[in-house]
């Protein structure tokens, strides 16, 4: 049975060195950017390994599509910019972490840094942009408390009577 120092020892050495490699990893995963363009070159998108969009341009051609177009473009170059940093994150992690690599891409997939892939209907210009809620500020979806003022009835007197004399 190994002595109680040298296995709280062992337990420190082991510690250390995932700090380090934790470390490393996180030094390596903050240069990590996924970049994709259009097919048409109107749209250009640079992400995190996260799927976060850090960047994006449009080029002068992109205006002459329709808003639909632009639209599906522009998801499209995301996703695109999104795997490439995530094939970048896994050639990164992989020679770093050796076995313990699918253990943190699990990890960071259960933190919501999976792409979403398109489904297959999305196909169609009409379908996808007309069938989509809008979020904006003529939208009507604005959040604003349902609060009216109180009627002089309504209003609670602290001295019994209507007749305050601030109003």
């Amino acid at each position: 049975m190994p002595d109680p120092n040298e296995r709280i020892q062992q337990m420190m050495q082991r510690f250390e060195q995932q700090a380090a490699e934790a470390a490393q990893v996180k030094d390596k995963m903050s240069e990590l950017r996924g970049e994709a363009r259009s097919q048409d070159g109107a749209v250009a998108v640079t992400v995190a390994p996260s799927g976060a969009v850090l960047d994006l341009q449009l080029s002068a051609g992109a205006m002459r599509q329709s808003h639909g177009a632009l639209q599906q473009s522009i998801i499209g170059t995301i996703r695109e910019a999104t795997q490439r940093a995530a094939q970048q994150m896994d050639e990164t992690v992989q020679p770093i972490l050796g076995d313990r690599a699918e253990q943190f891409k699990e990890a960071f997939r259960a933190h919501g840094a999976e792409p979403v892939m398109p489904d297959s209907s999305e196909g169609s210009e009409s379908g996808s942009a007309g069938s989509q809620s809008q979020s904006g500020p003529d939208s009507g979806d604005t959040a604003r408390p349902n609060s009216r003022r109180p009627s002089w009835e309504d209003e609670d007197d602290d001295f019994g009577n209507n007749d305050s004399y601030l109003r």
